[in-house]
């Protein structure tokens, strides 16, 4: 473990919920990994809106974490008191609301350590320039989660110098799910009901599989806009006894331990959390080569890549793996301890440290 920093009072993360989310998730394991050995604080923003799946993760439900109260002039107002008597912290914030009032808030408070969290490159015209502002002018760096965020952005004028690429860290189970069933095969999609996941094809290609005789069961974890519209085309095609949608069930991990193949056809990723968890457990995947995807699955190796809205070339590649079991055991051997080796906790944490080490020398 790195030294202690001596002049640092407090590591504060900065995030706008904990509600069932990819960023509240990964605000929490930072929160856990660093809690061991810094004084760090959690602060919520919106500290109203919070789920018990998300709390559970905690380690230290102390007075370390602090959900926020009141309308946006008292937080504010608490956080500015707050970073002024604590103005040699460290303060990490996740998602743009909380990026700005750290940039903003806390410059004007006298943090001098303020890093940003940035997840993705999809931004609108206004947000955009507010965001290469914010970024280039009032923090001190910023963490990408994935290089098609950093890539994107840093050609369009978001200094390259003060941004980092540390990748998502997941709770890895000390052994590998797998298992060869000896009858029907479950394939697993976990994420929301959004166009950019484009479950539609996903559909297309598991009817194809039904059509041939395939004796499969697909269940999609999540909730979103699109429940309604996957429903009707569930309905409509008559794969009511095949397919399944579980809408944001209190355990996500007993359907990743339970299933045998993972699904992902989103036309849009950053770094993706479900498939990082789906190896995790065992899970040979097949996904559509964009984003960061093809930094986690190696192509016949730990799964299949396949491009997007391909629905015959899906249904090809989830066929392979339904046919084959010594195929599915070597990708969820090779996924398990690629996940296991470049994602763990230790090393996320290390990662976040080593910047701070880094941001300090330069602010002295």
């Amino acid at each position: 473990m790195k030294k202690y920093f001596k002049k640092t009072s407090h590591i504060l993360i900065l995030t706008n919920t904990l509600k069932t989310g990819g960023a509240e998730k990964q605000s929490i394991l930072l929160y856990n990994a660093l809690s061991h050995y810094y004084s760090t604080k959690l602060i919520v923003y919106y500290g109203d809106q919070k789920d018990k799946r998300m709390i559970d993760l905690l380690d230290n439900k102390s007075d370390n974490v602090i959900f926020l109260k009141g309308n946006h002039f008292n937080k504010l107002l608490f956080l500015y008191r707050f970073f002024k008597s604590n103005p040699n912290s460290i303060c990490i914030s996740y998602l743009a609301t909380t990026n700005f009032i750290n940039g903003i808030v806390g410059k004007l408070s006298g943090i001098k350590i303020r890093i940003g969290g940035i997840r993705s490159s999809r931004y609108g015209f206004l947000k955009f320039y507010l965001q290469r502002h914010l970024y280039n002018h009032w923090l001190s760096g910023s963490v990408f989660n994935n290089y098609l965020a950093f890539n994107t952005l840093t050609s369009k004028g978001f200094n390259n110098k003060k941004g980092r690429v540390i990748y998502n860290s997941i709770l890895v189970p000390e052994y590998n799910y797998f298992t060869s069933p000896n009858n029907s095969i479950t394939i697993l999609s976990v994420g929301r009901f959004v166009e950019a996941k484009d479950y539609f094809t996903a559909l297309q290609a598991i009817k194809i599989l039904i059509r041939k005789g395939k004796s499969i069961k697909y269940i999609i974890v999540g909730q979103g806009h699109l429940e309604k519209e996957l429903r009707f085309f569930i309905n409509k095609n008559q794969l009511n006894t095949t397919i399944e949608l579980v809408i944001n069930p209190p355990n996500v991990e007993k359907f990743y331990s339970e299933s045998d193949i993972y699904l992902s056809t989103s036309i849009f990723e950053g770094m993706s959390n479900s498939i990082m968890e789906a190896m995790s457990y065992g899970l040979p995947v097949v996904a559509t080569d964009v984003g960061d995807n093809k930094i986690l699955i190696h192509d016949k190796e730990t799964g299949f890549l396949v491009k997007p809205k391909e629905v015959i070339e899906i249904a090809e590649r989830l066929e392979l793996l339904i046919n084959n079991s010594d195929l599915r055991k070597k990708m969820s051997n090779n996924g398990y301890q690629f996940i296991k080796s470049n994602f763990s906790i230790e090393k996320f944490r290390d990662n976040y440290i080593n910047l701070f080490e880094e941001l300090l020398n330069e602010n002295r």
